[in-house]
């Protein structure tokens, strides 16, 4: 799990993915154009057009490899924070998946988990990582926080606005009117009653101190889903703030999941 550049709080958050997955892709088509056209340009006039479209690509190149080593050390930043903390990381779990039988998780059959850390924080056991799929023809991910629970939760997911083209369960959202939000959120898998319950002016406070971001639950599994590239700052501000909503789910919520989950089970 790695941090946001700086592109990542100006972008939303699909096409940051897509500018971090797709720069090496990019280089590659842009070298197989550039070359031609630059050797061309330096040879015919006015040469002026050669030196433009050399310059451009140097300045792909130059941005290219900003993005791989800024990844790289942002890595290697949250492998040694993990490790400070008492957390284990990997390079990734293709059994994980199985966790999270709904969405967005259950959807595509290709998709992956990588960096992984696993460990405890404020009692509850932690799974975080970073979740790549397909969504409509589109590579795209997002970053997860698998949080331990003791009671059963109804079905849910609420995102806001900015997550929903990397993780939504659906295309048909149902917009929630809640004052204090950073942002609008939506439901994309539950009942509307439950999420409003959810996000009462506690959880709203919690949400509006950090970044937005969201959540899947169903049964005994509590999946925080965050933008990819985070700041280590950001990540572990996140963190608490999702142990922080968990915390604060009403008890009738809890209760209302108890029962999903004894239909589940007759």
């Amino acid at each position: 799990m790695t941090e946001t550049g700086a592109e990542g709080s100006r972008l939303r958050p699909d096409w940051a993915w897509q500018l971090r997955q797709g720069s090496a892709l990019v280089y590659v088509l842009w070298f197989l154009v550039a070359v031609p056209l630059v050797v061309v340009g330096l040879l015919v006039e006015p040469r002026w057009v050669g030196w433009l479209v050399l310059a451009w690509f140097l300045v792909l190149v130059g941005l290219t490899a900003a993005f791989r080593i800024s990844e790289n050390r942002q890595r290697r930043a949250w492998s040694d924070m993990a490790r400070q903390l008492g957390w284990q990381v990997s390079a990734g779990d293709p059994e994980l998946i199985d966790r999270w039988p709904f969405p967005p998780f259950d959807v595509d059959p290709a998709a992956e988990v990588y960096d992984v850390t696993i460990g405890r924080h404020r009692g509850r056991e932690l799974i975080a990582g970073r979740f790549r799929h397909k969504v409509r023809r589109r590579q795209l991910g997002f970053d997860f926080l698998d949080l331990e629970v003791d009671r059963p939760l109804p079905p849910m997911q609420l995102l806001p606005t900015s997550l929903a083209p990397v993780a939504a369960a659906s295309l048909v959202p149902l917009k929630l009117t809640v004052d204090g939000l950073p942002e609008k959120y939506c439901l994309f898998n539950g009942r509307e009653d439950l999420a409003l319950e959810v996000l009462h002016r506690r959880a709203v406070d919690v949400l509006g101190q950090v970044p937005p971001f969201g959540f899947s639950c169903e049964g005994r599994r509590f999946v925080a889903i965050f933008p990819a590239y985070r700041e280590a700052s950001v990540v572990l501000a996140h963190l608490d703030a999702a142990c922080d909503l968990l915390a604060l789910i009403p008890e009738h919520v809890w209760q209302t999941g108890e029962q999903w989950a004894a239909t589940q089970q007759s």
